[in-house]
């Protein structure tokens, strides 16, 4: 996942915090039609030596392959931003297709890093009041410290 810090106007800053996508859609779906290509080739010499039961987990194989292709399609536009204007602080998120918006205030915003319970990796939470929007998940833990440092000096800046 890529993090941008831009200036847009002068009195408005923003983060932006993408996923790291190494191929586009076409290519993903090259790969996976090389895969496939290759999978069922190696499936039909078993049936053509006679071990025919290879061809249906052949199949099943590549319906688990295709299925992760998908998740990965619909996780590859995930994209969280948030936009520091005078005292408000716009946060836009992009999860599967799916857009969410936020508000908050400035002055009362906190920038906290709290523990997975499971993987006990940070994760970076936007707090103001009552209201807690979660922020760069798809980051790894490293980068989502730095991330915080980066919202942190947005924050101080203005």
């Amino acid at each position: 996942m890529s993090v941008t810090v831009s200036l847009p106007p002068p009195d408005a800053a923003s983060v932006v915090a993408r996923r790291n996508t190494s191929l586009a859609p076409r290519q993903r779906w090259t790969v996976y039609g090389a895969l496939a290509a290759g999978s069922l080739a190696m499936a039909i010499g078993f049936v053509a030596a006679g071990v025919w039961p290879v061809l249906p987990f052949s199949i099943v194989e590549l319906a688990a392959l295709a299925a992760a292709f998908t998740w990965i399609e619909r996780r590859a536009n995930d994209s969280d931003s948030m936009t520091v204007d005078g005292d408000r602080v716009v946060i836009e998120q992009r999860r599967a297709g799916r857009a969410t918006r936020a508000e908050l205030s400035r002055h009362w915003l906190r920038v906290e890093l709290d523990e997975e319970r499971w993987t006990h990796e940070p994760r970076l939470v936007l707090k103001s009041g009552r209201d807690a929007v979660r922020f760069g998940d798809a980051l790894p833990a490293s980068e989502r410290l730095a991330l915080a440092r980066t919202i942190r000096g947005v924050l101080a800046a203005r």
